[in-house]
């Protein structure tokens, strides 16, 4: 008889001949195909308990063959949230069952415009932008200085993208629309010179706007006017009606008096409050008596007449009149705005009227200071360059202030000051400030404890008022300034802590709603599912080019949709023709197909396996780690682990991924390997193999880890990450981890048939990389069998207490022992022995523990009894 050493010995020699044995089986082979095939198609639970082909296959593959029947069962377990310890599957002692319900993913895989991990990426890139924008400044500045340095020809300056659009940012001129000749010629004028192209052809276009100005307020005050005289008119018709019959009311009250036994008092009183009715009356329309009404009713008709013969009629016309004159004025308005700008910008450059300057005459050194501080306060937000700019103007103008109101006459101080209290709410006007800064803080009586104690602002006016040494009066007694230099300090360094608080929650609050705006993919128009649809929710567009360095307000729409519909992998598509980085990342951030409509991620790995991954590394990591070291070494897992998650979800070739050994590290441990003995030009090899080809390198390796760890990746024939189909309940990873578990669990059963202490060897030989503790040896009545006969123990101790069993069980097994080959190898010869001493090699109750049959085996029902035990 063959002993069970030899029989167990004759598989795993060669286990790859044996698993392909077992994979010619026609049956095996069929089953196979079917699932490889039509796992893809399954979305939800039900379709997948009802196909008996797929779910059985899948609960062998587990090891849970026995308990294919229940049905009810099985779907707590695939329904049961694996994020949540108080889940059904996460109760369950056996991991087989948790093991199973983490193969398969029945959330709903969609298309989305964004992943978790480029939202992410993308709000990164935003906050960087941010970070970085005092950097850009800095550089911006130091490239216009060294330029104008060296300019000596207008025009050559202005051909100059970068240093005109920063002349026409700093002057707030528009950078898309400017006029070359405008701007040009403010540059060589001299606005003293009556001949220059300022005074001659930019100031007469003032005046004549001025004048235009003029004219329409004419016209709107006639409007006015008449509508003024229009309701005078109505209001004198109005007492000339009225008057009549008041004055025989009181005529009649005057006759009531001559009568005997009048109430002279009391018909007095009543004809004074009629007099005074009429009184009142007449003075609202500004005559003394009735007697004028008559001729202020003509003067006001003929006003009218005359408003009529040169305006349209009362109603609509003359609305839209009043309309269209109001906005002509406020755009009339910004152009007075404009001219202004083009004398700052003729007194900030002396070129000479034929273009021409000397180098480094270009502008002064003020001249260029003023430039560029305009250009830092041009942006969207102070940034620390235009705070310090604050700070140093506020310094030098606090010195010299010997009264509130001169301090409070400067906006840009005032600005400084409520900002550094944090005052910055638009109900807390000028006078509030001066009333603050004029009170005693520690008199009960001041005006600041008066009217401001309730106030949520009062410790900040304290503050306020605690900063500065005005007098009620708003003067400061002799010898005081202003401000001492402690108060100073004090207030500078609260300014530079609130400067920018606005700014940030402002940010909060984009970052919110471009969250709130991908949540579900809904918008208030839709959902996103096309760059239109993108495009349209701006929320989520005007933040993602920010994020990226581009300016929605000067790229088109129609720019940005083809990029967004661009084949990055393809050298000659519209994105790549741009050569500039930040159209690819905005592509590459959102996931449409050429059509523009909703394509799937293009991902190293998919979410859900990285997490696996990411999970599974700080398991072994930390599997049989001494007490002492164990939350340290824990910890360390958890930092790799996150740099893997992280890099994973921007990772965009094999390169990179090979590259970085930290990454390829962590995928190997989670899978269970040894990364000392994985070389690089081994991985490669793996990794540019054909998954289909069943001769190509990965299918060449005993290990079937090799292969599930290939099909985990999507990378395509150039090494590129590409976007993978993932609306399945599992991932091509897990269909190939699926595929060789099946294979694996029928090879077991059919040495199993010839000796049942083989099946249970290779069944602990596969389990031991999964087992971190005792209890997963006592939870599973297979590997206890093992252990039980490994070690001749008897079959009593299992009504020993749980914990007992447990330390019973590291007292014979060093159980980091399973990691080392050679050791796990030296275990289960062992067994092999025990195992031919206690049952010999025809007969074993082992199989039954395997099969859930027999008489000395357990059933079903207590098998699923003892899969409920709750976890240790």
């Amino acid at each position: 008889m063959v002993s069970t050493f030899l029989s167990y010995d004759l598989v795993v020699r060669d286990i790859k001949s044996s698993l392909n044995r077992t994979a010619a089986d026609q049956q095996v082979a069929r089953e196979s195909a079917y699932y490889e095939k039509n796992i893809g198609s399954v979305t939800s639970i039900d379709e997948f308990l009802d196909d008996y082909r797929l779910y059985s296959f899948a609960m062998k593959a587990h090891g849970l063959e026995d308990m294919t029947y229940a049905k009810a069962f099985m779907r707590k377990v695939l329904e049961s949230d694996l994020g949540d310890s108080n889940s059904y599957a996460n109760k369950l002692t056996d991991d087989r069952y948790r093991n199973f319900a983490a193969a398969f993913s029945f959330a709903g895989s969609t298309k989305l415009p964004q992943t978790d991990a480029q939202t992410d990426e993308m709000i990164g890139l935003y906050n960087a932008s941010i970070a970085n924008l005092d950097v850009t400044l800095a550089e911006d500045k130091r490239y216009y200085e060294a330029m104008v340095g060296l300019t000596t020809n207008v025009d050559t300056f202005l051909r100059n993208d970068r240093l005109r659009n920063y002349v026409l940012t700093a002057y707030g001129i528009d950078t898309k629309y400017y006029s070359y000749d405008i701007v040009r010629g403010a540059m060589v004028s001299d606005v003293s010179d009556p001949t220059s192209y300022y005074n001659t052809v930019i100031a007469p276009q003032t005046a004549t706007v001025t004048s235009q100005i003029a004219d329409n307020n004419t016209v709107l005050t006639a409007v006015s006017d008449r509508a003024f005289a229009v309701s005078l008119v109505a209001a004198v018709q109005s007492i000339m009606d009225q008057q009549p019959l008041i004055q025989g009311q009181i005529d009649d009250l005057q006759a009531q008096k001559l009568e005997p036994a009048a109430d002279i008092p009391a018909l007095d009183e009543q004809i004074v409050a009629l007099q005074a009715q009429l009184q009142a009356m007449y003075a609202a329309v500004g005559v003394a008596d009735a007697d004028e009404l008559p001729s202020l009713l003509a003067a006001q008709q003929g006003f009218i007449d005359a408003y009529n013969a040169i305006l349209p009629p009362l109603g609509a016309e003359t609305t839209a009149l009043v309309s269209r004159l109001k906005e002509d004025n406020s755009r009339l308005q910004n152009s007075i705005a404009g001219f202004s700008v083009y004398e700052q910008l003729a007194n900030a450059f002396n070129f000479a009227a034929d273009g021409t300057v000397a180098a480094g005459a270009a502008q002064t050194a003020d001249a260029m200071k003023v430039t560029t501080d305009l250009y830092v306060f041009s942006q969207d937000r102070v940034t620390r360059t235009g705070a310090l700019l604050n700070d140093e103007y506020y310094k030098s103008k606090v010195a010299g202030i010997t009264t509130v109101t001169d301090l409070l006459a400067d906006s840009r101080i005032v600005s400084y000051i409520k900002q550094a209290f944090g005052l910055t709410s638009a109900a807390v006007v000028t006078s509030t400030l001066k009333f603050v800064m004029t009170s005693d803080p520690d008199d009960p009586t001041s005006y600041l404890n008066q009217q401001y104690k309730t106030s949520k602002n009062y410790e900040n006016f304290v503050a306020l008022a605690r900063a500065f040494n005005f007098q009620e009066d708003g003067t400061l007694a002799p010898g005081d300034p202003a401000q001492s230099a402690q108060q100073l300090s004090q207030t500078s360094s609260r300014y530079f802590s609130g400067y920018d608080d606005a700014y940030e929650l402002a940010d909060e609050k984009a970052i919110a709603a471009y969250k709130n705006a991908l949540a579900g993919f809904n918008t208030d128009s839709g959902s996103i599912r096309t760059v239109d649809e993108l495009v349209k929710t701006r929320s989520v567009y005007n933040f993602a080019m920010k994020a990226v360095g581009l300016d929605p307000d000067e790229i088109s729409a129609r720019t940005m949709k083809r990029v967004l519909m661009s084949d990055l992998d393809d050298p000659k598509s519209f994105a790549n023709s741009l050569k500039d980085d930040r159209y690819l990342k905005f592509a590459r951030l959102f996931n449409f197909d050429e059509k523009g409509e909703l394509s799937w991620p293009a991902m190293a790995q998919d979410e859900g396996t990285i997490r696996k991954y990411a999970k599974n590394y700080i398991v072994q990591k930390a599997r049989f780690a001494d007490d002492d070291q164990k939350e340290k070494i824990k910890k360390d897992a958890e930092v790799e682990a996150k740099y893997y998650q992280d890099t994973m979800s921007s990772l965009k070739s094999l390169d990179e991924f090979l590259g970085d050994r930290r990454l390829v590290d962590v995928v190997l441990v989670a899978k269970g390997l040894d990364p000392a003995k994985v070389s690089d030009d081994f991985l490669r090899s793996i990794f540019t193999s054909d998954l289909g080809d069943p001769k190509s390198f990965v299918h060449e390796q005993k290990d079937g880890r090799f292969a599930e760890l290939l099909a985990s990746f999507n990378f395509n024939e150039q090494g590129r990450v590409a976007s993978s189909p993932s609306g399945g309940i599992q991932t091509a990873g897990e269909v190939r981890e699926a595929l060789n578990l099946f294979l694996r669990q029928t090879l077991e059963a059919e040495e199993g048939n010839n000796n049942a202490g083989v099946r249970l060897a290779l069944y602990f030989e596969r389990m031991a990389q999964s087992i971190t503790s005792a209890y997963d040896i006592l939870g599973d009545p297979a590997l206890l069998e093992f252990f039980r006969t490994t070690f001749s123990l008897p079959e009593e101790i299992g009504s020993m207490d749980i914990d007992q069993q447990a330390r019973l069980v590291e007292n014979n097994m060093n159980l980091s022992d399973l990691t080392d080959p050679e050791k796990l190898a030296k275990l289960v010869r062992r067994f092999t022995i025990m195992y031919d001493l206690e049952n010999g090699v025809n007969s074993s109750p082992s199989l039954s523990i395997l099969m859930g049959g027999g008489s000395a085996g357990i059933s079903a029902d207590l098998l699923m009894s003892i899969s409920q035990l709750r976890a240790r």
